[in-house]
């Protein structure tokens, strides 16, 4: 089975026919720089707000244990 515009008009009845349709399904373009600069950004952002939070390694450490068997600090 190719790709929708590869098929024959046959071939695309049949699938019809067998309960099958065709879609369109877009992804994100990782290497496309505006994508990349977006996600620096929002990276950048986050690193920032978890420097300025006091507390962030306390509480990571308590919502990561009982992970592996620990128990709650």
């Amino acid at each position: 089975m190719g790709r929708p515009r590869e098929l024959t008009d046959e071939q695309r009845r049949d699938l019809v026919a067998k309960g099958w349709r065709p879609i369109e399904v877009w992804v994100i373009d990782r290497n496309n720089p505006t994508y990349r600069e977006e996600a620096a950004r929002q990276a950048g952002s986050a690193a920032e707000a978890d420097l300025r939070d006091g507390e962030i390694d306390d509480w990571l450490t308590y919502v990561q244990s009982g992970i592996w068997g620990d128990e709650a600090p």
